[in-house]
């Protein structure tokens, strides 16, 4: 069973559904540059880039820009010239500023789907993407309780998210169109789900292909 916890939200991120993700996905930094770089994103400073980024890099908090598929270069800028980055600025490494980027980077190459689960129900209960699409679903738990989540069709299993945060999983839609559906597993109401549509109508999604981070620093 994994649990989204304080403590291991920041691994979560990073449960890889092996169904359809294929070997080749290209990622921006490896696994281990990947964690950390959430581990930076998530508490820099005592406040991390989510708390002006949004959780997920979205900007979806009204504070700071989008971010996904950012690069190291225009992090980097962002670091020196930005005022309310001082407090970034001052404690930050070399190194934990390429893994940040590599982090954003990757994400930029999923599409970010959401849905907030409240009293039992998925708002919104559905989504559409195209074929052969990643996916970074994202799932909200509002109750002040911890929910589990499983799919008989996206090899998702006994996945719990503590009360009041959110959980991600990364998942890649197959190549030809069908239906996928999430589940709570122990939310009061039943037979509420979630469905992920694999349309080729659906909007094209424009992923951010990472960069070799490493040729960026410009310290």
């Amino acid at each position: 069973m994994k649990f989204a916890t304080p403590s291991n939200a920041i691994a979560l991120k990073y449960v890889l559904v092996a169904g359809f993700l294929a070997p080749s996905l290209p990622q921006a930094g490896d696994d281990g540059q990947l964690a950390e770089g959430a581990r930076v994103f998530d508490s820099i400073a005592g406040v991390g880039c989510k708390t002006c980024h949004g959780e997920y890099g979205e900007g979806d908090v009204g504070v700071g820009p989008y971010i996904r598929g950012a690069t190291e270069g225009t992090i980097r800028a962002a670091i020196d010239a930005t005022a309310e980055m001082i407090a970034v600025k001052s404690v930050i490494t070399d190194e934990e500023i390429r893994a940040v980027a590599a982090y954003v980077g990757n994400l930029g190459t999923k599409q970010a789907v959401r849905t907030l689960v409240k009293r039992g129900r998925f708002l919104p209960e559905e989504a559409s993407v195209q074929p052969g699409t990643d996916v970074q679903l994202i799932i909200q738990n509002s109750s002040i309780r911890p929910s589990t989540f499983k799919s008989d069709n996206m090899n998702i299993d006994d996945l719990t998210i503590a009360g009041r945060s959110s959980g991600a999983v990364e998942w890649r839609a197959p190549g030809t169109e069908g239906e996928f559906s999430l589940y709570c597993t122990d939310c009061k109401l039943k037979g509420q789900f979630f469905t992920v549509h694999i349309d080729a109508g659906a909007e094209k999604f424009h992923r951010v292909m990472p960069v070799n981070i490493t040729t960026e620093s410009t310290m």
